[in-house]
C-alpha cells in the first residue's frame, strides 16, 4: 500500500485530495441439475478506482492493472474528469484518519471444501427435497457461490484500512408434477459463512411452494386479507428499499421525503437496517467511506425515522451519515445504499397468520415487481398462491393480480410472523394484510 500511496501521490497535481480503493475478488460456482454436475467456473478479478476532488469537482478513473505506470494513468484519467464536473458542495471525503486491519468475517473452513463436496452438497440439497413429497420430480438448477474478497481503501486524510471476507450463496429450484400439471419454484439464501446456509430449510420451503401451486386456476376479483410469505415479503420490502435511500431524496425520487416523524404504516410495523448485524451479508465495522457502521432504525412502530445517507447525500441534505455508503465494486463510485434491511419479527406462526380470518390468500410468488414506483408507492404485481378457509387449503391460484399502494399497505399490517429471514441483503417474516384487492 506504501507503492500505490507514492504511485498516486507524486502524480496528483497540487490541491487534489484522492481516495484509493483496490479490490480483489475470487469466484466460484458449481452448478448441479438433477443430480447431476452441470458446470463449474472460477474467475479471478483485481481492480483500482481512483477517486479525485479539488475545489468540489469530483473525478473518478478505474484501472485492472495494478503497476507505477496504470496507477499514473488511471490518476491523471481521474483529474481530467473532474475538469468536466460541475461543482458539487457533495463532494467531500471522509476526515476520520482512522487506520487498521477491520475485524475479519471469513470463513476458513467453508473455503476449504471440495469441488467435489460441494457437488455433493448440491445433489443432497436435491434429494431431500424430492424425498419431502414424492409429486416433487426433479431440479433445474441448484447452484452454490462462493466469493473471496480483499479490500484496501485510503484518502488523502489519512484514512487507511482493510479487510477480507466470504460470501455464500445458494440457489435450488423444485419442479412439481401432478396429474400431468407441472409448478416449479425457487428458494434462495446467502450469508459470509456457508453453516449460515440452512440447506434443510430451503429443501422444505422450495418443495412446500411447488406442492402448494399444483392445479392452480385464476380467482375471482374480491378484496380480502393477505399473507405474504416471508420470502414474498423480502421481495416486496427490496423492491421499495430505494425509497429509503439519501440518493433517491436528493433526486426527488422518493414518496418519503417530508415525513421524517410522520406515521407512514402501522404500529406493528418497524423496518431496521443494520450494518452490524452478526454474520449479515452487508456487515461491516466501517462502510464504504470509511463511516463508522451502525443499526438504523428506519420505520419505528409505523413511525418514518429518516433516511440512509452516504457522506455525499448527508452533506447534501444536512444530516449525518449513517454509515449506507456501499461499493458495487471498484468500477463505481459510493454511494447510499442498504446494508442488511429487514421488518422486524413479531410473535405469531404462519399458521397463526393464515387462521386469523376465515379466508385468507397466501402470497408464494411475484411477478414483475421491477414495476413498482418507490416515488408514488403504487404497485400491481402478479401473483401466485393459495386460498385458505378458515387456516386450511381451498385452492391454489396463479395469474391473479395483486395492486395498490405500499403506504395503504403498511397501515393494513394487522400481524407479524415470528419466521424472520435474510435473503441476502433483505429480510423479513411472513406478514398479515387486512385487505387488499386480488383479481384476474
Amino acid at each position: 500500500m506504501e507503492n500505490l500511496k507514492k504511485w498516486v501521490e507524486t502524480s496528483l497535481k497540487s490541491g487534489y485530495d484522492y481516495e484509493v480503493y483496490l479490490e480483489r475478488t475470487e469466484k466460484l460456482l458449481v452448478e448441479t441439475s438433477n443430480e447431476q454436475p452441470e458446470n463449474l467456473s472460477k474467475s479471478k478479478e483485481v481492480g483500482l478506482g481512483i477517486r479525485v476532488i479539488k475545489d468540489f469537482k469530483q473525478g473518478f478513473a478505474y484501472t485492472t492493472e495494478i503497476s507505477q505506470e496504470s496507477v499514473i494513468k488511471c490518476v491523471k484519467r481521474a483529474m481530467e474528469s473532474s475538469e468536466l464536473t460541475p461543482e458539487d458542495k457533495g463532494f467531500v471525503l471522509n476526515k476520520n484518519p482512522f487506520r487498521g486491519e477491520l475485524k475479519a468475517i471469513y470463513d476458513s473452513e467453508g473455503t476449504t471444501i471440495s469441488v467435489e463436496d460441494r457437488i455433493e452438497m448440491l445433489i443432497n440439497l436435491e434429494r431431500l427435497t424430492k424425498k419431502l413429497d414424492k409429486r416433487v420430480v426433479g431440479s433445474r438448477k441448484s447452484s452454490l457461490k462462493e466469493l473471496k474478497v480483499e479490500v484496501y481503501c485510503l484518502n488523502s486524510y489519512g484514512l487507511e484500512y482493510s479487510y477480507r471476507t466470504t460470501y455464500f450463496s445458494c440457489f435450488t429450484s423444485a419442479l412439481a408434477v401432478e396429474n400431468g400439471e407441472e409448478a416449479i419454484s425457487y428458494e434462495y439464501r446467502a450469508g459470509r459463512f456457508i453453516k449460515d446456509i440452512d440447506f434443510e430449510e430451503m429443501a422444505k420451503d422450495v418443495a412446500f411452494k411447488a406442492t402448494a401451486q399444483l392445479k392452480a386456476s385464476s380467482y375471482e376479483t374480491k378484496v380480502l386479507p393477505v399473507v405474504f410469505f416471508r420470502d414474498s415479503a423480502t421481495l416486496l420490502l427490496e423492491a421499495f428499499s430505494s425509497m429509503f435511500l439519501g440518493d433517491s431524496l436528493t433526486k426527488n425520487k422518493t414518496m418519503l421525503k417530508g415525513k421524517e416523524n410522520t406515521p407512514v404504516g402501522s404500529p406493528l410495523l418497524t423496518i431496521i437496517d443494520d450494518g452490524m448485524l452478526e454474520h449479515g451479508l452487508g456487515s461491516l465495522e466501517l462502510d464504504a467511506e470509511g463511516i463508522p457502521s451502525r443499526k438504523n432504525v428506519v420505520v419505528e412502530r409505523g413511525v418514518f425515522k429518516g433516511f440512509l445517507h452516504s457522506l455525499y447525500t448527508a452533506v447534501k441534505c444536512n444530516a449525518e451519515p449513517t454509515g449506507n455508503s456501499v461499493r458495487h465494486s471498484f468500477k463505481s463510485l459510493p454511494t447510499s445504499g442498504i446494508r442488511n434491511l429487514y421488518i422486524e419479527k413479531g410473535p405469531y406462526s404462519l399458521d397463526d397468520l393464515l387462521s386469523m380470518y376465515d379466508e385468507t390468500f397466501l402470497v408464494l410468488d411475484l411477478m414483475g415487481l421491477h414495476t413498482v414506483d418507490p416515488i408514488s408507492g403504487d404497485f400491481s404485481l402478479g401473483a401466485s398462491g393459495i386460498i385458505l378457509k378458515r387456516g386450511n387449503k381451498e385452492k391454489a391460484v396463479k395469474g391473479v393480480v395483486i395492486g395498490g399502494n405500499v403506504k395503504d399497505l403498511w397501515e393494513k399490517l394487522v400481524g407479524v410472523g415470528k419466521d424472520l429471514r435474510m435473503y441476502g441483503h433483505v429480510g423479513s417474516p411472513s406478514i398479515l394484510i387486512e385487505g387488499i384487492t386480488v383479481g384476474s
